[in-house]
């Protein structure tokens, strides 16, 4: 093999990170609720945003998304847990009605979870949270493909 055929490797995450925004686009596509506004180009914390409809007419309401992806196993009880930075938690909370979103590739589900419900959760447990560098976000069941 030469130099010029020595090319950049394509990580898994990467295939998982666009079957995710995949799954979440098509979501909203079949969306009479929410559209797609438009994509973040430098993430941050935030993937995209999406803005809220009623009956059909834009409303201005936008939520910013964070996109997870995972192959990781369900919880015995069914549930997904993925852990996130910290950062990205105080990233999200400066926007309200801010949501993590994640794609179970396994189930082919989408699963989501409130940036208010993460930090309810940490301040019930009486958790201090503010001095981890990550955090575990719990995510409910949206949608499986069909």
């Amino acid at each position: 093999m030469g130099s010029v055929d020595d090319l950049p490797g394509r990580g898994p995450n990467h295939a998982i990170e666009e079957k995710a925004e995949s799954a979440f686009q098509a979501l909203l596509a079949r969306s009479e609720h929410f559209i797609l506004q438009r994509a973040d180009r430098k993430d941050y914390g935030t993937d995209c945003q999406i803005e809220v409809l009623d009956q059909g007419k834009p409303t201005n309401v936008r939520l910013h998304v964070q996109l997870k992806g995972t192959e990781r196993p369900l919880k015995a009880d069914g549930s997904l847990s993925i852990s996130v930075q910290r950062t990205n938690l105080n990233y999200l909370l400066a926007q309200p009605y801010s949501v993590f979103v994640a794609y179970h590739l396994p189930t082919f589900s989408l699963r989501i979870a409130t940036v208010e419900s993460v930090l309810r959760h940490y301040e019930h447990e009486g958790l201090n949270w503010t001095e981890q560098d990550t955090l575990t976000v719990t995510f409910v069941l949206v949608s499986t493909q069909n």
